[in-house]
């Protein structure tokens, strides 16, 4: 095929040195690099400084957790406050990474575009808090314990500052710290934006991300355990995921280098099938909805000679999404499994079949090796060996950080087209979550107010009559953006498309139209109109003007 003259271009390939140096040094980690911190009785007064050239007051102290918070109030403070929760933070060090050891991120900030909102923030006037969401010195999956410690810093910061108007917002894991957090304290906040966040529940994309790893089992290795290696506390635990990581570390380092051209090797009844790698590749990636455009594939820009159908750009774009995919569903997935006990998932009655949409098989039909193909992987996926889990941990993890979306309080949220660790989906199951508590609520109402016949009764019911008070924002990528060198190939060496890709990157534009939509709604009380958001959002490079845009909702959606 000619997708496998690929492997060899000169060119370089996807950068995965730091994965190979992170999950191939693994016995570097030291146990003794963690120390539990013992909780204060009292949080105690914090250490304020004034910067002497802006007049910025900034105050650092810890709250009665021992987690350190920081505020800062500009010389120009407007009244308004923003109150940041950063995503999840894995306990344990290894190479590459360090764990927290206090406030490390006060405002939104993007790794694609370098940026760090917290000057322009203040320079609006607006007052800051963040803090580190760590209990006893740890971090991982303490989602219940952020909503109190979350509390605990609007609660004292407003009985230091007087604050007109709080907004509680944040990013990734944020998403299910934030929800039940203005639900369970209604009075905290005046407006909640969630930047690339879950949705509530987690189980439904981390049983995306475990059913990849299982389905990576089945074609390239029957030697990963995935999802059934966690549940292990503490560092023996984090160990035994990085042993299982470094196993999928070495297929990325491999296709990389080859884009998946070789021939699958497992299951033995498809050996000799012809069927490459990449194909099994593709497929799990569908299955999990992984997006089809990266941050150098647009999924459809092709070349004469190395990429001449639009499926294997697609099929490059699955592959460049993977490492960091897998590598929140085996962290992230550890951290969940240490709350609510190993064996949460279970594909007995998994159909991979009824995950594929007729249109992916239309579209990348080529790239997945063709109706034979497709119906050769998918034979092999119904027969292979299922795993069983434990009835207990998968009940905990369904009811872990639920949330009924009946807030009502404006709720703004921005994600990315395709973002490849939070799956954009996300957004839209939100959505629904929230639109249809909406719905009910205003059944309820007009039920009440067609009965009413009081005039002051009528008067009142007009007063409360519900308001839809979400609103989505959606940062897109241009149409195409992939870059091809000399030979054909995909240059994965070029610049990223400028919007819409990676996780919680965003240009400045896009992060502080957020900012001020938050700012207006918890003045207001409201999320703006639909046509002053058309007017906002048609200002901005690259946000979505049409309302009725949606990217590709999740495979799995509860709606308990």
């Amino acid at each position: 095929m000619r997708f496998q003259r690929l492997r060899e271009d000169k060119m370089k390939n996807i950068n995965f040195k730091k994965l190979i140096a992170t999950v191939g040094a693994s016995a570097l980690i030291s146990t003794g690099l963690v120390v539990a911190v013992a909780a204060p009785a009292h949080a105690a007064d914090p250490v304020c400084v004034t910067d002497a050239k802006s007049g910025t007051i900034t105050c650092e102290g810890k709250l009665t957790t021992g987690a350190a918070y920081k505020t800062m109030v500009p010389s120009n403070f407007d009244g308004t406050f923003y109150f940041w929760q950063h995503g999840i933070r894995p306990s344990y060090p290894y190479p590459g990474y360090t764990p927290p050891k206090g406030v490390e991120q006060m405002a939104p900030t993007s790794v694609n575009h370098k940026i760090d909102t917290t000057k322009s923030m203040l320079t609006l006037g607006y007052g800051l808090a963040a803090y580190d969401c760590s209990t006893g010195g740890l971090h991982g999956w303490n989602t219940a314990d952020c909503v109190e410690m979350l509390n605990e810093l609007v609660t004292i910061t407003k009985k230091r500052i007087s604050i007109k108007k709080t907004v509680v917002y944040g990013a990734s894991m944020a998403g299910v710290v934030i929800t039940p957090f203005i639900e369970k304290y209604p009075n905290q906040a005046d407006a909640v934006g969630i930047l690339a966040g879950l949705t509530p529940s987690v189980n439904n994309e981390l049983k995306s991300g475990c059913d990849m790893l299982y389905i990576f089992s089945v074609f390239f290795d029957p030697t990963i355990k995935g999802c059934t290696v966690m549940g292990t506390k503490g560092v023996p635990g984090h160990y035994a995921v990085l042993g299982d990581f470094a196993k999928v570390g070495a297929l990325l380092t491999q296709w990389s280098k080859d884009y998946g051209s070789l021939p699958l090797a497992y299951p033995a009844a498809l050996v000799g099938s012809g069927i490459p790698q990449r194909s099994a590749l593709l497929l799990a990636g569908l299955i999990a909805g992984i997006p089809t455009k990266s941050a150098h594939m647009d999924g459809i820009s092709t070349s004469a000679t190395l990429v001449p159908e639009q499926s294997i750009n697609a099929t490059v774009a699955v592959l460049e999404n993977t490492q960091e995919l897998l590598g929140t569903a085996y962290f992230g997935g550890q951290a969940v499994s240490e709350v609510v006990g190993a064996g949460f998932y279970d594909n007995t009655k998994t159909d991979f079949t009824s995950l594929l949409s007729d249109a992916d098989l239309g579209r990348f039909n080529l790239g997945l090796s063709g109706d034979d193909g497709i119906n050769a992987m998918l034979a092999m996926l119904a027969a292979a060996p299922r795993i069983t889990g434990d009835p207990t941990a998968m009940a905990k993890v369904a009811s872990l950080d639920k949330a009924k979306f009946d807030t009502k309080k404006p709720v703004v949220l921005l994600s990315n087209e395709a973002d490849r660790l939070v799956l954009p989906g996300n957004t839209p199951l939100y959505v629904s979550k929230a639109q249809a508590v909406y719905e009910a609520r205003l059944a309820a109402w007009n039920k009440e107010f067609s009965a009413a016949t009081n005039a002051s009764d009528i008067s009142d019911l007009l007063k409360s009559k519900p308001v839809w008070n979400t609103v989505a924002m959606y940062a897109l990528t241009p149409e195409t953006y992939t870059q091809f060198t000399a030979t054909g190939a995909p240059d994965l060496t070029a610049k990223i498309s400028p919007s819409g890709v990676g996780h919680e990157s965003f240009t400045k534009d896009q992060l502080m139209t957020w900012v001020r939509v938050l700012a207006s709604s918890a003045k207001t009380g409201r999320v703006p109109s639909a046509g002053v958001m058309q007017s906002l959002l048609a200002k901005v490079l690259y946000l979505n003007t049409d309302p009725d845009y949606q990217p590709n909702e999740l495979k799995y959606q509860d709606f308990s």
